[in-house]
């Protein structure tokens, strides 16, 4: 399966934040998500906050693109590569996390994973 930051921000709900509310972003800033798939693959994903992020996956090309939180929830634009046919927009709630948190999310490929926000730049 062809994994792209689409099928990677996935990370349903990728708003990890030490806040106790919604929409806030900031946990992410400077940390890594990490999800780990069934079969040992990790793909790494960077929220920025000038509103980019990036997806490392295992043996796969990285892909980046734009995020924007309206406070309730938290959409991913993959850029670059431009998205596949299959591909779309995702969409998460932005429910609030901090370091150590994880998380099962199932990508829009179908595929699923456990993510974890862990601290600093892996």
């Amino acid at each position: 399966m062809k994994l792209s930051i689409v099928s990677l921000m996935l990370l349903a709900g990728l708003a990890a934040a030490p806040a106790v509310y919604a929409g806030d972003m900031s946990g992410y800033f400077g940390n890594t998500v990490m999800c780990k798939y069934a079969n040992g693959d990790v793909t790494k994903i960077y929220v920025e906050k000038d509103g980019s992020f990036t997806v490392v996956p295992t043996g796969h090309p990285q892909s980046s693109g734009t995020w924007k939180d309206d406070g309730s929830n938290v959409c991913y634009n993959q850029t670059n590569p431009a998205p596949g046919p299959n591909e779309k927009q995702v969409c998460n709630s932005s429910q609030a996390r901090k370091i150590g948190d994880s998380w099962t999310v199932t990508d829009p490929m179908g595929g699923t994973c456990t993510a974890t926000l862990a601290q600093g730049k892996q």
